[in-house]
């Protein structure tokens, strides 16, 4: 029986679909990662080929006639076998196609730069030419060749030449990536100017006329040895280039020529680093794909580890990825990476220019970059010889990937580490219970688990530097409705606000809800006024007067009588940051109060404007959700306020009480980050909540024990693993239909299967939701699941299976 050396190409799913994976004949020297330019309709479409086989008209499915020809490979844009098979990794493990998969691998912004080159072959055969084909040959020889670009459009005529030339064997045509023209040979790095009285002071002066300028300047106090390109220090402040000249002519930025920007010594590791240290590089020098969980308190000196090992990575010629939660917070990442290991780092950003994430791809694909540091997207970086993975504060929400590919960072970063043979560095001050249980070797053995733990523990006990925890104290808000005098703020959050603002220093309250009140209720018939497009109530927005829906956007103006039973008694109820900031102006009214929140933040420059007053002093009082609890350090900030932490405690989800750990972990890290101590009131209707409680303590230990006997009781993770079948559509009565069908195609796959059931907000944007829960065993594969579903695409309705779910809402 004949065959045919045939290759299966993924194409983007935005030009071909979620399943663009097409069959084309081979030609050449073809292999997995080449990037190749195909046929799709009347269009030519760039993608990567997956496979390369041959195959049989029955392997096929249709005759050898019906095979298209790849047009052309595309000459130095390949991705690297490793990176092909993570991205089967992905589609396996997340139940998505491989083309999707692959989208996210994808060079930034290559489409565009694509060239073709008419290029002369080296041993032509003799024909019989036209004068035309004659003058044509003669000038591709000449030159080396002829370049067709959108902006070089060669004539017609000398194009059809051409395609007769390649006919006969005597040029043929290459596509390539047109390089971006270099505007020097050496790249100015931009760092922080050494003078501190003078940056201070122009964030007191000056900072509130230029707010785009103080947050570049802020950004930079964090780490203020950092070393920047331009395009690297806009992308991370988010201004513009205006702003950074405007720096440089005050003085407060200075340009480091790259030759020049030397590396600095490493400190002396103390004991429980040193034997973190020596644990992680035996695994580097033996090239064992070994797991440790780095768990340390903050400050406890875990970025030196990192370090450490990837310095030992680096000195056998190998690479190192180093992954962090949120791009924009990495100024002191990239400072401490820059100062051990010079230009050598690459960061991959969104929001940088195209010209400079293409140029850092190439510099990553080819070797020139031998630390690469992003989000989670960088793990699809072109990496070819790794040596370590680092992922820093692995607890992190961000690193799960909400739309396909729905991948979590954490399972793409020990992939890696097996592909490459190579250790990966899991680190948090508080980490994921899963992370941690695993690492838990007694109570892995406890269990009825299969497989020892994989995942090494290193601890580092105690802070590094002579910075204090700060001190926190919790609240009870049961006690004011008990006597009658429900508050805002407790007598003893209200005292302490009075004595820190006489003394000049600055207050952060948080509270995670924003708008004036979450909903608006009608007195005399209790009618909520809800989104028409949502299952959800209307926000209040008093400084706009709206109703809002946090999901969908949709407003309206509050109307004037109820719509149920035309009362007039219709109020606000609840509290959120707006109300929040309305009260504490009125009880506070010498000190200014300003608010941050989402509201806030879209308004163009408010963000800045907001967070330069704070950090001038000009503002005393912010007021703002969980925007204020990550990111810049205010040194003058010495009490926070968490005004109810029950907020993210009452979700519907079992990872509530977590996040809230987590969450009042983060706020209270706000006070005391300069020489002042730091105090932090938490105000809560359950007190003895075990994750308010453990906070007030930082008692990590403590929480993880609580709360893993609530998961193991319930069978959630680290016990079950779960799989979340969301089912919507705009037809309540399909959506329901189509639900019960997903049930009878998966009740085989486990004992344990919940639903369907309505999603916990039932309708989004005019869709109607309903979801299957499944629970299966900790290392149990999910294959059965996809295989359970494969084919069955019911018309109006969308299926999104969510493995290991980070969010059940």
């Amino acid at each position: 029986m004949s065959t045919v050396r045939v290759a299966d190409v993924a194409l983007d799913p935005r030009s071909g679909g979620a399943e663009a994976l097409y069959t084309y004949r081979a030609e050449g020297n073809l292999t997995p990662g080449d990037a190749v330019f195909v046929p799709l309709g009347t269009r030519s479409v760039l993608g990567f080929v997956t496979s390369v086989y041959d195959a049989t008209e029955q392997d096929l499915g249709f005759p050898f006639a019906s095979l298209k020809s790849i047009l052309g490979e595309v000459e130095g844009l390949g991705l690297p076998a490793a990176l092909i098979d993570l991205c089967r990794f992905v589609a396996e493990e997340t139940l998505c196609s491989l083309p999707v998969a692959l989208s996210s691998a994808s060079p930034p912004g290559v489409r565009d730069r694509l060239v073709s080159v008419w290029a002369p072959v080296d041993s032509p055969t003799e024909h019989k030419l036209t004068p035309m084909q004659e003058e044509v040959l003669r000038v591709v020889q000449e030159n080396d060749g002829l370049i067709e670009a959108k902006g070089k459009k060669l004539p017609a005529a000398t194009i059809r030449a051409l395609r007769l030339l390649r006919n006969k064997g005597l040029v043929r045509q290459v596509l390539r990536v047109e390089p971006y023209a270099e505007r020097r040979a050496k790249v100015a790095m931009l760092r922080l100017t050494a003078d501190s009285d003078r940056v201070d002071a122009f964030l007191k002066k000056e900072g509130r006329r230029r707010p785009a300028q103080a947050l570049t300047l802020m950004r930079l106090q964090e780490a203020e040895s950092a070393q920047l390109t331009s395009p690297e220090l806009r992308a991370l402040a988010g201004v513009t280039e205006t702003t950074i000249k405007a720096l440089l002519e005050a003085g407060m930025l200075e340009a480091v020529d790259e030759d020049s920007a030397g590396v600095v010594r490493p400190p002396i590791p103390n004991p429980a680093q040193q034997i973190a240290i020596d644990a992680v590089v035996e695994a580097v020098n033996a090239r064992e794909p070994q797991a440790f969980l780095l768990y340390g308190v903050t400050g406890s000196g875990k970025t030196e580890v990192y370090l450490r090992a990837a310095a030992e990575a680096l000195r056998q010629g190998r690479q190192v990825l180093f992954l962090v939660p949120e791009i924009a917070l990495a100024t002191q990442a990239i400072a401490r990476l820059r100062e051990r290991f010079g230009r050598g780092v690459a960061v991959l950003h969104s929001d940088l220019p195209p010209a400079e994430r293409l140029k850092n791809w190439f510099r990553i694909r080819d070797g020139q970059a031998s630390v690469v540091l992003g989000a989670r997207s960088a793990l699809f970086a072109p990496l070819s010889n790794l040596g370590l993975v680092v992922m820093d504060e692995e607890h992190e929400a961000s690193y799960k990937q909400e739309t396909s590919p729905r991948y979590h960072a954490k399972a793409l970063a020990r992939y890696l580490s097996q592909r490459h043979r190579c250790p990966v560095i899991l680190g948090s001050a508080t980490p994921s219970v899963e992370t941690f249980f695993e690492a838990d070797t007694s109570e892995q053995a406890s269990t009825s688990t299969p497989h020892p733990s994989s995942l090494t523990l290193l601890s580092l006990p105690h802070r590094a530097a002579s910075a204090q925890l700060p001190e926190v104290l919790i609240e009870d808000l049961t006690e004011g409705y008990r006597f009658g005098k429900p508050a805002l703020l407790c007598d003893d959050l209200h005292q302490r606000i009075e004595q820190v603002l006489a003394l000049g220093q600055q207050v952060i309250l948080f509270l995670n809800r924003r708008a004036y009140a979450p909903f608006v209720i009608c007195r005399d018939c209790g009618q909520r006024m809800e989104c028409p497009n949502c299952a959800i109530s209307l926000s209040y927005h008093r400084h706009d007067r709206k109703l809002r829906c946090h999901h969908c956007g949709y407003a309206a103006t509050p109307p004037d009588t109820c719509p149920k039973c035309s009362g007039l008694r219709l109020a606000p109820f609840g509290v959120g940051t707006e109300k929040v900031e309305e009260a504490v102006a009125a009880l506070f009214p010498t000190a200014k109060v300003a608010r941050l929140d989402r509201d806030i933040a879209r308004r163009k420059g408010a963000l800045e404007e907001t967070l330069a007053s704070f950090r001038s002093g000009e503002i005393g009082i912010l007021v703002g959700t969980q925007m204020v609890a990550k990111g810049l350090d205010f040194p003058n900030v010495t009490l926070v306020g968490a005004i109810a932490a029950d907020v993210s405690l009452n979700i519907p989800d079992f990872r509530s009480s977590e996040r809230t750990f987590q969450l009042l972990s983060q706020v209270a890290g706000r006070a005391g980050r300069g020489k002042a101590h730091g105090q932090v009131v938490i105000q809560t209707f359950n007190p003895e909540h075990p994750a308010v409680r453990t906070a007030q303590a930082h008692d990590f230990l403590a929480f993880y024990e609580a709360l893993l006997v609530e998961r193991r009781e319930a069978g959630y993770p680290p016990f079950r693993r779960l799989v979340n079948v969301t089912i919507s559509g705009e037809a309540r009565s399909t959506v329901f239909t189509v639900a019960e069908e997903v049930r009878r195609r998966l009740q085989d796959v486990t004992l344990e299967l919940l639903g369907p059931a309505d999603c916990a907000v039932e309708r989004l944007q005019n869709r109607w939701r309903r979801h299957i829960l499944l629970k299966l065993p900790p290392n149990a594969s999910v294959a059965p699941v996809g295989e359970a579903l494969l084919g069955y695409t019911p018309k109006g309705v969308q299926i999104v299976v969510d493995v290991d779910p980070y969010n059940l809402m």
